[in-house]
């Protein structure tokens, strides 16, 4: 016997780079805009929704939705005139012994987080979906098929991309550097479905 794991239905997490560093515009609008914020129970989330509007923002929204069609290519390499858009965006401010609880981000298809700045081995935790799971056992050994979570390690300038249903978030920061990140939504625009099947539905999404 000669047993052979075939993995189905895989999660797509797509980890790039921006491959630039940022520029003294950009940074003092992302310093400017984390003067306003509010507490989001365990570190702080910008009160600006729509930072990628900015035009100091407007070649990191370039750069993020070019990585965005890439994933949205691999991922859905669909014939239908269809795209996935950036909706919301927000800037997140984690101190020292401060962390991001876990989450999911309804009302989104995919969901992405820039690094504009954080501390060495660091990164972004994401969680095995146990709702449904009846039984607990003892893990010898984390395995990928047993594995509760992962953690993918980040340096600044890295975007993650990754379906906005799969629970994720970050541990405590035990850098005295302050971890800044820039998270964003998005949603289908285009075509979706066909008329022959009485499912077609044509979203046009509004300027955010």
């Amino acid at each position: 016997m000669n047993p052979h794991m075939i993995n189905l239905f895989p999660l797509p997490l797509q980890k790039t780079n921006l491959l630039r560093g940022y520029t003294k515009r950009e940074l003092d609008f992302i310093k400017s805009q984390l003067q306003s914020n509010h507490k989001s129970i365990a570190n702080y989330a910008s009160t600006n929704k729509y930072i990628l509007n900015a035009n100091e923002m407007i070649d990191i929204r370039q750069a993020l939705q070019g990585a965005l069609d890439t994933y949205f290519k691999e991922v859905f390499n669909t014939s239908n005139k269809l795209s996935l858009k950036i909706t919301q965006s927000w800037l997140t401010l984690t101190g020292n012994s401060e962390s991001h609880h876990e989450h999911v981000h309804p009302n989104s298809i995919a969901s992405g987080v820039l690094y504009i700045n954080l501390g060495d081995n660091d990164g972004i935790s994401f969680y095995r979906n146990e709702d449904s799971q009846w039984y607990e056992f003892l893990r010898e050994e984390e395995t990928y098929y047993s594995a509760k979570s992962f953690f993918i390690t980040c340096k600044v300038g890295d975007i993650v991309i990754f379906p906005s249903n799969l629970r994720h978030g970050v541990k405590q920061n035990s850098s005295q550097l302050e971890r800044i990140s820039l998270a964003f939504n998005t949603f289908f625009e285009g075509e979706l479905g066909r008329d022959e099947f009485s499912n077609a539905l044509n979203l046009n999404l509004e300027s955010n």
